[in-house]
């Protein structure tokens, strides 16, 4: 049959301070990678044009974009860990 149409109710003992962590840490990466775009958009239009960039611009490609994928790839694992243990 269909779905009953209610919400899914939390596990007892789940806070709501650690779903406020994960919201901050997914935020958190999401803005470090949207930096690492910008500042990677900035270096190659700089370069398109023969201008000389921030070497900021270029350490915050270069860490950015780890720094994020280290941040994602951690909120994965929680979950999976997360889900196996229901």
């Amino acid at each position: 049959m269909g779905m009953s149409g209610h919400a899914p109710v939390p596990p007892p003992g789940r806070s709501s301070e650690a779903g406020k962590l994960l919201v901050t840490v997914i935020l958190l990466a999401a803005v470090i990678s949207a930096a690492g775009i910008v500042s990677l958009a900035v270096i190659l239009v700089g370069a398109l044009f023969g201008a000389e960039t921030w070497p900021g611009f270029v350490g915050i490609a270069w860490v950015g974009f780890p720094v994020a994928f280290l941040l994602m790839a951690a909120m994965v694992i929680r979950n999976i860990r997360r889900r196996r243990s229901l």
